[in-house]
């Protein structure tokens, strides 16, 4: 849905996201209570997949950008080498993945990957995610709370966002966001530009990305899931599972396949 996007910064995802470790001890309490295989859709450049394998799981990462999967495999080369044939990597789109060889008892969507698809692609999405699960099989996705988004003032003027050294070349990154929100449609627009200079100054290498975040509100996530075949277990408003009210940060949702 997004590889376009991803193609452009994927040099620099891992320097934003590697902090993000949050999700982390439930994503893993999921995966054990569960059992293998586990599939996760948007896998990136498998921030995930590393503990997963690591904590002994058979798991298959999916993602449409092709850049972020090369990242997704430097990151798994320092797995031990009886880890490595647990962890497969498939290059395809969410709403339309190959027919996998496996049945799978965990589907995970992490940090804001669903809110790429717009409304028309989530049905076709639910859908075929659950064509690739087990009969009892669960889907987790991990949102951010619409009701923040909403609120949000729009904030077109760049400000800075986050400035980062890169430890393995000593150049620094410097990110500027700006965002609108398209109410009506549930549409947050959000600009990027990371600045990139090397150690010491010198001319600075500038990247662009822009991204429409589809936002929903539970009671529509509810309904697409019933329609896409699966029962809801839970919605939460943290990763301890506590439960989502209107100042969450997150918006946690569990389901089942019917």
């Amino acid at each position: 849905m997004s590889g376009d996007l991803y193609e452009t910064i994927a040099p620099y995802y891992d320097l934003l996201h590697d902090t993000l470790t949050q999700d982390l001890d439930l994503i893993l309490a999921l995966a054990a209570e569960a059992g293998d295989p586990i599939l996760e859709l948007g896998c990136g450049t498998g921030r995930l997949l590393r503990p997963l394998v690591r904590a002994g799981h058979q798991v298959t990462g999916l993602d449409s950008s092709l850049a972020m999967l090369a990242r997704a495999r430097a990151r798994l080369a320092d797995l031990a080498p009886q880890q490595r044939p647990s962890v497969q990597l498939v290059a395809a789109d969410m709403i339309a993945p190959p027919l996998l060889r496996e049945h799978f008892r965990l589907a995970l969507v992490s940090y804001n990957t669903f809110l790429h698809l717009p409304p028309e692609l989530t049905l076709r999405a639910c859908r075929a995610i659950q064509r690739h699960l087990q009969p009892d099989g669960r889907l987790f996705l991990d949102l951010v709370n619409p009701l923040l988004v909403e609120h949000a003032q729009d904030e077109r003027a760049f400000s800075l966002e986050q400035a980062i050294v890169d430890e393995a070349t000593g150049s620094e990154l410097l990110v500027f966001a700006g965002s609108w929100l398209e109410a009506a449609a549930q549409i947050l627009h959000i600009t990027w530009v990371y600045d990139r200079s090397p150690a010491g100054g010198g001319p600075v290498q500038r990247t662009v990305s822009r991204l429409a975040y589809h936002y929903y509100y539970p009671h529509q996530l509810e309904l697409m899931l019933q329609n896409g075949g699966f029962a809801l277990e839970g919605i939460y408003g943290d990763y301890e599972q506590g439960p989502f009210e209107e100042d969450s940060e997150r918006l946690l949702v569990l389901a089942r396949r019917r």
